[in-house]
């Protein structure tokens, strides 16, 4: 079940290479939309992502939205999305909303869409 739609916008790129690591960071601005919570993202959402010469590595996503959520009031949320390079991610949610703490402790997924050559992040409860 869909929880949670993240609208990616980059807003930059930062990188350092060495003999046999890269490692990028980048900063990103967005909206989301969900049945459960609508917000803004923050200012200082940042993807790192550390990838050796073979194209293997891993990446890290922190961010906090404000918004609504279903019950209609405001609140925030932090995300950390981590993954291994090409493979769907692994999304951590807390959240000061009373009626979303169950997130906190979901079993959630998450994976990449990229429509219109835009990235979407979607999050998704699993199954145990």
């Amino acid at each position: 079940m869909e929880v949670l739609r993240v609208y990616v916008n980059l807003t930059g790129w930062l990188e350092v290479t060495s003999g046999n690591r890269v490692v990028k960071m980048l900063p990103f601005e967005g909206t989301c939309d969900g049945p459960y919570f609508k917000g803004t993202i923050l200012q200082g959402g940042v993807d790192t992502q550390k990838t050796d010469l073979e194209g293997n590595g891993t990446l890290s996503a922190r961010y906090m939205i404000d918004g609504v959520d279903c019950e209609g009031n405001n609140c925030r949320m932090f995300i950390e999305n981590n993954a291994k390079t090409n493979s769907t991610t692994t999304p951590t949610i807390i959240t000061d909303s009373p009626a979303l703490k169950w997130l906190e402790t979901a079993n959630l997924q998450g994976r990449l869409e990229f429509p219109d050559g835009k990235l979407n992040i979607v999050i998704e409860t699993i199954e145990d």
